[in-house]
């Protein structure tokens, strides 16, 4: 069921984020999924009019939790990226983490590496929204370079409106940005409504 509801709800997403283009900016999606030894990189840097819907054949839970190896793999897709546009080009940048389980794979990437680019990308105004469930994700999290500011537990038990609130979060976050806010800002605005931290919890 949760692996039905986790598509459902990531084509939801998408559909969302695609819907406010006209008014939050156009914005481009990587999407790496991770399941221990492999890290695939299901699309990079594709336009939201570009992506296709997700499904059984293109995600497909496994076994380990190479989170750090992801994460590190994701930070140098997207430095990639805006290395191949101007300076003045360069769109903000969002990155989203969701894990229902601990570090236990990574080989690549150790906490203190991730915790160093993450810092480093901040400074740069990347903003940073971390997911955990089955874990105490405000603990997980800390390892790497997350705080309470931006660390969330959910339930895979309610994955809809988890990605729900996940599309509203990441809405409000273009926005801001597209107002000129930082990262320190909207991590102080808070990244989620008392509402939507409830939603994500039930079940």
């Amino acid at each position: 069921v949760c692996w039905d509801t986790t598509i459902s709800g990531f084509n939801e997403f998408v559909a969302g984020q695609r819907a406010t283009q006209d008014t939050a900016g156009k914005a481009a999606l990587t999407l790496i999924k991770f399941d221990a030894p492999q890290i695939h990189t299901v699309y990079a840097d594709r336009p939201l009019d570009e992506v296709p819907a997700l499904d059984k054949n293109t995600y497909r839970p496994n076994g380990g939790t190479n989170l750090l190896d992801a994460i590190g793999e994701a930070m140098t897709s997207v430095n990639a990226a805006l290395a191949r546009q101007k300076k003045a080009d360069r769109p903000g940048v969002i990155i989203t983490i969701m894990t229902d389980g601990a570090e236990n794979s990574s080989n690549k990437y150790n906490n203190e590496q991730i915790k160093s680019m993450v810092k480093a990308a901040e400074t740069k105004d990347w903003t940073f929204n971390f997911l955990g469930a089955n874990i105490d994700a405000f603990a997980v999290g800390s390892t790497f370079g997350m705080s309470a500011s931006n660390s969330t537990s959910y339930s895979t038990a309610n994955m809809a409106d988890t990605m729900a609130s996940v599309s509203a979060s990441t809405t409000r976050m273009r926005f801001a940005k597209q107002a000129g806010a930082s990262t320190a800002d909207i991590y102080a605005q808070g990244l989620y409504t008392s509402e939507e931290l409830n939603n994500m919890n039930k079940g």
